[in-house]
């Protein structure tokens, strides 16, 4: 069982979580502000705050957790693709729940809370892959050599 979760406990899912939560703010910050207070169109609002995150969201995902040395381009279009599921995902998640009573920003952390676990395996194992794990078929970046 260990073996199965080792990868889910490691430095490079506390980092992960330490980036999310920086994301959610700014995220749940943009949103509140462009719908709470602007009064913007909430699926409008929605796609703005998501959209706003993006970039700080893949640099440092790219350089401070996943510490990947792949080129940044061919990383980035898998991530632009799984972009494009989050934000549909988002939108419908956000305004479905909010339709069904639930307050916007709740709505809004489920939405972010379901796509934070897809998106860990998505950046593990597929968009910040190192070359070498990719053809070995071992997950992440190598692990480092500890001498004993």
């Amino acid at each position: 069982m260990w073996t199965t979760l080792r990868p889910f406990l490691s430095a490079d899912t506390t980092r992960f979580l330490l980036v999310g939560g920086l994301c959610y703010a700014i995220d749940v910050g943009t949103l509140v502000l462009l719908h709470g207070v602007l009064n913007m169109q909430l699926a409008a609002a929605t796609s703005l705050a998501f959209v706003t995150v993006l970039v700080v969201n893949f640099g440092l995902n790219r350089s401070f957790v996943f510490r990947s040395g792949n080129l940044a381009g061919q990383a980035f279009v898998k991530y632009l693709a799984l972009v494009a599921l989050n934000y549909c995902a988002t939108v419908a998640t956000v305004t479905g729940l909010t339709a069904l009573g639930l307050a916007y920003v709740v709505a809004k952390t489920v939405s972010t809370v379901a796509n934070a676990v897809a998106n860990y395996c998505a950046f593990r194992w597929w968009i910040f892959r190192a070359p070498a794990a990719q053809e070995s078929d071992a997950p992440g970046r190598p692990e480092p050599v500890r001498e004993s």
